[in-house]
C-alpha cells in the first residue's frame, strides 16, 4: 500500500509531517479533508492568513494536492 505525508498548516503555523498509508491518492485526499474538518473544530483560522490546511505529498515527497479552509470577512 503506498504511503503518503500531510503536512498540516493551523493557527500555530506550519507543523509536523506525518506519514500515512493508504489504498489510493483518492482516499488520502478524503482523509486529508477529514484532518482539515477537525482542525477548523478546534478553532477557525485567525489573522493574517485566515487559513487551515493540509498539504498531500507522496512517498517521495512529491506535492500531490493542497486542501485549504479560507475564512473571509466582507464588509457590508
Amino acid at each position: 500500500m503506498p504511503k503518503f505525508h500531510f503536512q498540516l498548516f493551523d493557527r500555530d503555523g506550519v507543523g509536523t509531517e506525518t506519514g500515512y498509508e493508504f489504498e489510493s491518492v483518492e482516499a488520502a485526499k478524503a482523509e486529508a479533508r477529514r484532518v482539515l474538518a477537525e482542525m477548523a473544530a478546534e478553532g477557525l483560522p485567525t489573522a493574517p492568513l485566515n487559513m487551515l490546511s493540509v498539504e498531500l505529498f507522496d512517498e517521495s515527497r512529491k506535492p500531490l494536492a493542497e486542501i485549504r479552509l479560507i475564512l473571509e470577512e466582507i464588509a457590508k
